[in-house]
């Protein structure tokens, strides 16, 4: 069976990368039906590259433009517009390996001929931050997973996933009011009530240094991630024990404490731990006692009766 494919694409002042994401979507062994590229108030000039690349007729673009209102209102945009069978997502700033959507649509495929309830098809990613690369290639999803997310999120990448148009219409879209972790919450919904399975191959290229990602810019992400932490446990919690939800909220602090103490903000990295303390007292030996270390160094980092009470 053919599946038509949709690949929905947020652009904000992506002058330097749209050229690249495109280019890698006319090179797939297989196709996409459509391209929507949600221009979210570029003022660049991103949306005159991509009406460059859409005159080339390599691939059939459509550029909707909207208010800057942040990348997880331009894919629910992106997602409102679609009518194809599989919907996929690529960031401006990304690439896909050639195969991308023929090894997944083969996965799909085939899983689908096995009566599998399908809510994501991913792959592993090669993340790439200036000369230095990253090959993510675990978790191997093969199933139900949600609980997994408990943990972290286990989707490598949001231009990694491929997902049944039906699906989204089940479950609803991103929810635009999340600065953070947005993805995270998606992913999890359809976890709750769906499978997920990994092609084990690296298929896309994505780039850091965004301002989503945690060690750009801790302190305000951290105010962020509290909030996701919030709706999360607000939306799981009939289904979640108390236990699941103590170390879910613990160890989505226990990020940002570590990302703080990498940076050597040892005021910040004391801040989480005492608010990973009001939540449990275990937190002095969750992660083998890791917080616990790194909140007594910064403690002395900063000094007892020094920087540590002002």
């Amino acid at each position: 069976m053919a599946y038509s494919i949709v690949v929905i694409i947020p652009m904000y002042n992506s002058e330097n990368t749209i050229e690249r994401a495109l280019s890698s979507i006319a090179k797939q062994t297989v196709q996409a039906d459509r391209v929507i590229v949600i221009d979210d108030g570029s003022t660049d000039s991103s949306c005159e590259m991509v009406r460059k690349h859409s005159k080339s007729k390599l691939i059939s673009i459509d550029l909707i433009s909207q208010k800057n209102s942040g990348p997880s209102a331009a894919r629910n945009k992106g997602i409102e517009s679609t009518t194809e069978d599989l919907v996929c997502f690529l960031d401006a700033d990304d690439e896909w390996f050639s195969t991308k959507l023929e090894k997944q649509v083969a996965l799909y495929t085939n899983l689908i001929l096995r009566k599998r309830k399908i809510g994501i098809i991913e792959c592993f990613s090669q993340d790439i931050s200036g000369e230095v690369s990253i090959i993510r290639n675990s978790p191997i999803l093969k199933g139900k997973h949600f609980k997994d997310f408990l943990l972290r999120n286990v989707i490598k990448a949001t231009s990694c996933v491929m997902i049944p148009r039906e699906v989204l219409n089940d479950v609803g879209g991103f929810n635009h009011n999340l600065k953070f972790s947005e993805d995270r919450m998606l992913w999890s919904i359809i976890a709750e009530r769906y499978e997920i399975y990994t092609v084990e191959e690296v298929l896309i290229n994505r780039y850091f240094g965004h301002a989503g990602n945690i060690t750009s810019n801790p302190a305000v992400n951290y105010i962020y991630k509290k909030q996701f932490s919030r709706l999360f446990v607000d939306k799981f919690q009939s289904i979640l024990s108390d236990s699941e939800i103590t170390k879910f909220q613990i160890l989505n602090i226990n990020e940002f404490l570590t990302a703080f103490y990498r940076r050597k903000n040892y005021k910040k990295a004391i801040e989480c731990y005492h608010d990973m303390l009001k939540i449990s007292i275990s937190t002095i030996w969750v992660a083998r006692f890791y917080p616990t270390i790194k909140f007594l160094i910064s403690v002395i980092k900063l000094g007892i009766n020094g920087k540590y009470n002002e």
